[in-house]
């Protein structure tokens, strides 16, 4: 939920509740009759009454549609270091950057992938981390066979390297060029 709507939540759940306590009031004949029908009639008669009903229905519909908004999965993007293993032969972290640059070089050798990009995030359940991976994909190739072939690669080389299983992977095109990307060479 965004801060406006808490804002509108907050003066919305404060209108309601002078609200009750008046009808309290009225219902334990705290306030007499004589008194609350006066100002009942002085409201009814107002034109900011109008205004203020129109106020109260515009924040219950921004409420209500909070309501049925699809919240996702919220993820916080990891740093630092990475729990693998915590054993006998004691505790396994690995740096954020080093997954990313695992990530990022085995997306890079999947024919049509130009650029890769990673970000690591930490997410709750069995595996602690969600790769998201944002890809150039070269001219004349298929976005979902080289999508797919990229989830294939980046999940080997994290198996072979970090012995990390079923990693998820969300592969994202942003942007399809037919240029090729002068890389320097690597020595061996």
């Amino acid at each position: 939920m965004g801060i406006i709507r808490r804002l509108i939540l907050l003066f919305y759940v404060l209108a309601v509740l002078a609200a009750l306590i008046v009808a309290a009031g009225v219902c334990l004949q705290i306030i007499p009759q004589n008194i609350w029908q006066k100002e009942l009639d002085f409201i009814i008669s107002r034109q900011e009454t109008l205004a203020v009903l129109a106020g109260m229905f515009l924040a219950s519909l921004i409420l209500l549609t909070g309501v049925f908004a699809r919240s996702g999965n919220k993820l916080s993007i990891a740093s630092g270091d990475v729990h693998l293993e915590i054993g006998k032969p004691g505790e396994v972290k690995v740096t954020v950057p080093a997954i990313v640059g695992v990530v990022e070089r085995a997306a890079i050798t999947v024919n049509g992938v130009r650029e890769a990009q990673a970000a690591v995030y930490r997410q709750d359940g069995a595996m602690p981390i969600k790769v998201r991976l944002t890809i150039t994909l070269g001219q004349g190739f298929s976005a979902p066979k080289v999508s797919e072939a990229t989830v294939a690669a980046i999940n080997d080389a994290l198996r072979t390297a970090l012995e990390l299983e079923n990693v998820p992977v969300e592969v994202k095109v942003n942007e399809v060029t037919h240029a090729v990307i002068e890389r320097d060479k690597r020595v061996v």
